[in-house]
């Protein structure tokens, strides 16, 4: 059996190691969605995850990047939980 990872010890642990900061824990999921046009459209949505605490900041915070399979890109505004930050993609200037 696989050994669980502490993904806020790691970004704790990586923030002190000596000319290094602002780590993030990155998750990616992949899903399918409707262009403009009506064509379906593979997508890799990357999660990044500051950990609890990052240069002093008290709150944990997201951010998101989608990527389509035609390396179209966009973003999210970053924000205190995964359903705001996804409500913030972009979504459209993958189209």
């Amino acid at each position: 059996m696989p050994e669980h990872i502490d993904t806020d010890a790691v970004i704790a642990q990586l923030n002190r190691l000596p000319r290094t900061h602002s780590a993030l824990h990155v998750t990616m999921f992949k899903c399918f969605r409707e262009t403009a046009d009506g064509r379906s459209q593979e997508v890799s949505v990357e999660i990044y995850d500051s950990g609890p605490e990052v240069l002093e900041q008290t709150r944990r915070y997201y951010y998101c990047v989608a990527r389509g399979e035609d390396g179209k890109a966009t973003s999210a505004n970053s924000a205190e939980s995964v359903t705001k930050v996804l409500a913030t993609v972009h979504w459209g200037e993958l189209d």
